[in-house]
């Protein structure tokens, strides 16, 4: 059930440098509502500012990367308990709004699903109040905060409910999700599907084994340019996470997998 449209207090946008993003969708951080409901960030289309950003809120270390800048003591604060996402398609027409909402509920599904698979609540989300952006709120458990590499399927997981995919258990998602990774089209996700279409649930069935208990403190010390770039969902189902003990880690679960 969709709530009723939120109020939010919108972030002044910086430009970004940034990947060209095929799927136009874009995403920030919401503030808690005790914060005010606040934009906390530039909207971004590369989804590896999220966990920057996320980094910077837990260990104080400021994000300064492809003009994102994420300042502690300066943006609207991220809530670390839930997970709170704002998610727009860029230049999104009005006719297509219907459209955008069945791609919105299409992500729920895929959220849904392996929020089930891992035992914790449900994702919901709901309109802003704004006509002009079209933006969707969701309010997400926790759990997809408990590591860079969770704030970045939890997006990828989001624009891929572009793709409207159907399914009905994680067999026939598999299925859907390899096809799609053949399928030869042209965008990212599509590609970073090559190497993560069989390792999504692996990923929530181990999370508590391969991630650190210390969560962003292990990367507190790491070069932003490290951190960027190599500790999203590609880069761990690619054998490269930018953490050697998670490397190591789900490295072994793949092997017995």
């Amino acid at each position: 059930m969709v709530a009723k449209a939120l109020e939010v207090e919108w972030f002044k946008q910086k430009k970004l440098a940034e990947i060209y993003q095929q799927v136009r969708m874009q995403f920030a951080f919401l503030s808690s509502p005790k914060n005010g409901n606040k934009q906390c960030h530039s909207w971004a289309f590369c989804r590896d500012f999220l966990h920057d950003a996320v980094r910077t809120q837990i260990t104080g270390v400021a994000s300064n990367i492809y003009g994102f800048t994420f300042d502690k003591d300066k943006n609207p604060p991220i809530d670390t308990v839930r997970t709170r996402m704002l998610v727009r398609q860029d230049k999104l027409e009005k006719k297509d709004i219907p459209k955008f909402e069945r791609k919105m509920k299409a992500a729920l599904k895929l959220l849904h699903h392996y929020e089930t698979m891992a035992g914790v609540s449900l994702s919901k989300f709901q309109k802003v109040n704004d006509d002009k952006l079209n933006v969707w709120a969701f309010n997400s458990p926790g759990m997809w905060m408990k590591a860079p590499q969770l704030v970045s399927m939890y997006s990828m997981l989001i624009r891929l409910g572009d793709k409207e995919f159907t399914f009905k258990d994680n067999a026939s998602l598999k299925k859907v999700l390899k096809k799609q990774s053949k399928s030869g089209a042209g965008d990212n996700d599509t590609r970073y599907l090559q190497k993560c279409w069989d390792k999504f649930d692996l990923v929530i069935k181990n999370r508590n084994k391969v991630f650190p208990k210390s969560g962003y403190e292990s990367y507190k010390s790491m070069a932003i340019g490290s951190f960027h770039n190599n500790s999203g969902i590609y880069t761990l189902c690619s054998g490269n996470a930018s953490l050697d003990v998670v490397k190591s880690k789900f490295k072994k679960v793949m092997e017995e997998n």
